[in-house]
């Protein structure tokens, strides 16, 4: 089989048991191939189930002193260099990076960003930003890129957009789990919102159709597709009905 750097590529981990169970059990059934076959038949599966998951994956790597990752041009650097990749960084001064979304990921947030728009239009209260726009989290010293932000117009009068990455916590994001994500993995990122001053965060699972809802006054709440989410006082008059965006088929 293949070898990999020690590394946390955690789709590759995730390469179920019971799959692997199903060949042993054919291995021992199986009377005509020698053990040598069926092993390399096991290996191959794994093999091939790795290789499908290594375009979404996700790997955690720690430079120590080697790379300031407090450093704006160290980030804007790399991902000039990699723009097929997504860099994050956390407050243990590790290095996140992350490949693209799968098809349907990308689409059902596209939609989630047209329709925050559209309200935005309406209102002009501030800015919305996409899947590419960092944060630098000043709290926990780490960089975010929500699935979607929103930050007030009062708030970005005296911050620097220009240059570097901007020195703001949003007001408002979203992330939406994808197939890829581990749940807990997520649930930590929008905590870490919260810890840095975000007013108001939807973490969207498609997968058990539930929206948790952070706010910074610590209130968690969860609630299914079936009900409207509401902007609060945050993104007053913002409505949102998830069973629009995520139809069945």
């Amino acid at each position: 089989m293949k070898t990999y750097t020690n590394i946390e590529t955690e789709n590759i981990a995730t390469v179920q048991e019971e799959t692997v169970h199903t060949y042993l059990v054919a291995r021992d059934m199986d009377k005509d191939k020698t053990k040598q076959e069926l092993d390399k038949e096991i290996n191959e599966q794994i093999e091939a189930a790795i290789d499908a998951a290594v375009p979404y994956f996700r790997c955690v790597l720690n430079f120590g002193d080697l790379l300031d990752l407090n450093d704006d041009y160290v980030l804007l650097r790399l991902s000039s260099l990699n723009s097929h990749l997504q860099f994050e960084t956390d407050r243990n001064n590790n290095l996140i990076i992350r490949m693209g979304t799968k098809f349907n990921t990308s689409k059902n947030n596209a939609k989630l960003i047209t329709k925050l728009s559209i309200w935005n239009e309406q209102y002009q209260l501030g800015e919305v930003t996409d899947s590419n726009g960092a944060f630098h989290l000043s709290i926990t010293n780490s960089v975010k890129i929500p699935d979607v932000a929103f930050i007030l117009n009062t708030r970005l009068e005296n911050i620097d957009v220009e240059n570097g990455l901007p020195n703001i916590v949003p007001d408002f994001v979203i992330e939406l789990r994808s197939d890829s994500d581990r749940l807990q993995e997520v649930i930590d990122k929008m905590l870490e919102y919260i810890e840095n001053g975000v007013r108001l965060g939807w973490l969207i699972d498609p997968q058990t159709e539930n929206v948790h809802i952070y706010r910074l006054n610590g209130n968690h709440t969860t609630q299914t597709f079936d009900e409207k989410l509401s902007g609060e006082e945050v993104l007053p008059k913002f409505e949102l009905d998830l069973r629009n965006i995520f139809k069945k088929k």
